[in-house]
């Protein structure tokens, strides 16, 4: 329901990916179903990239929040105050409190261009500002003692890598600092993104003039008849949490079974179609077992290819063209185009997708729908043509924002029957109470 990581640096367990939260991209999630059955998508574009303890992936919320630190680049300038200036740029969210989260990585982001990284988060100075506090000597140790267990704990929570890290570097939170960076990209539709489906609002907030754009019929209702979406499923809605994630949930529930009860009909699906569908799912293993004897090394097959080749493909198309990582996050139209291109080459051979076993059998059907989540992304990047979020992309060839053209949603619907995208503009309406 909470979190989804995203198709540049795949996150889910296995083959040496990493960790995962919920990816709206895996095998049997929101994006892909959604966008297979002809539903509107909102806000592709949108993604979301957090501040991590480098290497090791370890949180920084509860340091930035609870122990006050702050973060500075390698010569000791804040890049909060130091760039400051740059929040003129993005008026009017730049300048609202707390600053939103891509500024944030954005003036951090100009530090590390201008050389001026690694980047710290001050863990000691944020420890001894609390231990100043402190009544006297017993009591300072005591808050000591309590700091350094809730630091190591936060890790051991969330992230045991990161104490191991720390353990493995010498590392002492009340001593010396710690590199933090800017993490790989997430597609999220509940923390702090709003990617997913385009869904009907509830109709007990719409004006007149929000019914006709904003609502058609059911509360969470996408542009598809019948099919409803909650959570991460949903978009331009973010920051539900995990909270606020169950909650829309038990809202389209009752949404849905309102539908159902007004339309009380069956769906009549011939057999042929549901084999066909099966004989699609089960293919990979298929293709394997029938060219697996063709080389020495099943690894290597001219009629095939495995699902780990086809997601670091994917892997390496997105990072290098659509703002990943190894691009400092930076994109443009040329790149973006190239992108699709390699994107198509790799959609057509995916039709010869391999699998050994049932875990290869999900890990291929993952990789295509991560492989759709990353068209609708780039394709709905390029449609908007401008930068909104710097430090979460930018586009160097649109490098500012265009309220007069932009300040709307960006929706896209993909026809699996013909394989044609719709780029959509809708209108940003304002509800009041």
């Amino acid at each position: 329901m909470g979190g989804a990581v995203h198709v540049f640096k795949p996150r889910s367990t296995g083959e040496g990916f990493g960790r995962s939260w919920y990816p709206p991209f895996n095998s049997g999630a929101s994006t892909f179903f959604t966008l297979d059955a002809g539903a509107e998508m909102t806000c592709q574009e949108v993604r979301f990239i957090p501040v991590r303890f480098k290497d090791a992936y370890g949180p920084v919320g509860a340091w930035f929040l609870l122990f006050k630190s702050i973060a500075t680049n390698a010569y000791g300038g804040n890049y909060m105050q130091d760039n400051a200036a740059e929040l003129d740029k993005w008026e009017p969210y730049g300048k609202v409190k707390p600053r939103p989260a891509n500024i944030r990585n954005w003036l951090m982001m100009l530090d590390v261009m201008d050389g001026k990284s690694p980047i710290y988060m001050q863990t000691a100075d944020a420890i001894q500002a609390i231990v100043d506090t402190a009544a006297d000597e017993k009591d300072a140790k005591k808050k000591l003692k309590e700091l350094e267990a809730e630091a190591w704990e936060d890790f051991l929570d969330m992230t045991i890598s990161q104490a191991i890290l720390w353990a493995a570097t010498n590392t002492e939170p009340d001593k010396k600092p710690s590199e933090i960076m800017a993490c790989d990209p997430y597609f999220i539709g509940s923390h702090s993104g709003a990617s997913g489906a385009w869904v009907s609002g509830p109709e007990d907030v719409q004006t007149d003039e929000t019914m006709d754009e904003y609502f058609w019929g059911y509360a969470n209702m996408t542009t598809v008849s019948g099919l409803f979406a909650a959570g991460d499923a949903s978009g331009a809605s973010s920051h539900k949490f995990s909270s606020g994630s169950f909650t829309e949930g038990r809202i389209v529930g009752k949404s849905a079974l309102a539908f159902i009860l007004d339309n009380n009909t069956l769906p009549n699906v011939d057999q042929s179609v549901i084999d066909e569908r099966i004989a699609e799912i089960l293919k990979p293993l298929d293709m394997y077992e029938e060219h697996k004897d063709a080389t020495t090394d099943p690894a290597i097959n001219p009629n095939y290819i495995r699902p780990t080749q086809h997601i670091y493909r994917l892997q390496k198309i997105m990072d290098e063209y659509a703002g990943g990582v190894s691009a400092q996050f930076q994109t443009n139209d040329k790149l973006m185009e190239r992108g699709l291109e390699l994107l198509a080459f790799l959609k057509e051979d995916s039709e010869n997708l391999a699998a050994d076993s049932l875990h290869e059998l999900m890990r291929s059907w993952e990789s295509i729908h991560r492989m759709y989540q990353a068209e609708s992304h780039v394709r709905s990047m390029l449609f908007r043509e401008e930068t909104r979020w710097p430090g979460y992309y930018f586009r160097n060839d649109k490098p500012t924002m265009d309220n007069d053209n932009w300040l709307a949603f960006c929706n896209c619907k993909y026809d699996r029957n013909t394989g044609e995208w719709e780029m959509i503009k809708r209108p940003v309406k304002y509800i009041t109470q």
